[in-house]
């Protein structure tokens, strides 16, 4: 499996609950036009649930996947998500 089916594999069964408001938080920015490395910074810096979520997500996923994937496929993946999520 190459790492971005690991990554897509990850995101299609995340094992942790909340992952829905990860990728609303984010992709209500992105319906407002915002380009997806300023939303993700944004979400993050308000902090609570969503922020906890992801960093509770990529602990979980640091056990899951055989290697770590470099930054930008893994954020990638949480953009493809989002994105859909957000229907843009």
């Amino acid at each position: 499996m190459t790492m971005q089916q690991q990554i897509r594999a990850v995101y299609a069964d995340p094992q942790i609950d909340g992952m829905e408001e990860v990728y609303q938080a984010i992709g209500s920015e992105l319906i407002e036009g915002s380009a997806f490395d300023k939303a993700y910074a944004r979400v993050m810096e308000r902090g609570g649930t969503p922020a906890q979520t992801w960093i509770r997500f990529c602990v979980q996923c640091a056990s899951r996947l055989k290697e770590p994937p470099p930054e930008t496929e893994f954020l990638a993946g949480l953009e493809e998500c989002c994105r859909r999520h957000a229907g843009v």
